[in-house]
C-alpha cells in the first residue's frame, strides 16, 4: 500500500472536483507506480473536493 505522501506526489497538479476514476486515469497517465495504482483502486467510489478527501481515503483503505 501506498502512503499519503506517495499519493500526494502522484496525484500532484490533479484538478478537483475528481472522480475516482479520474484520479485513477491521471494517476496511469503520470506512470504511478502499481503500489500507488493499488491502493487507488481501494478508494471509495465517489466525488472527490480536494486532496484531503483523498488523504482521509487512503487512510481508511490502508
Amino acid at each position: 500500500m501506498a502512503s499519503t505522501a506517495e499519493v500526494s506526489q502522484v496525484l500532484e497538479g490533479i484538478d478537483f472536483p475528481a472522480s475516482k476514476q479520474d484520479v485513477l486515469n491521471y494517476a496511469r497517465q503520470r506512470n504511478a507506480p502499481q503500489n500507488a495504482l493499488d491502493t487507488l483502486n481501494r478508494l471509495p467510489d465517489q466525488q472527490y473536493l480536494g486532496m484531503a478527501g483523498i488523504w482521509h481515503a487512503v487512510g481508511e483503505v490502508t
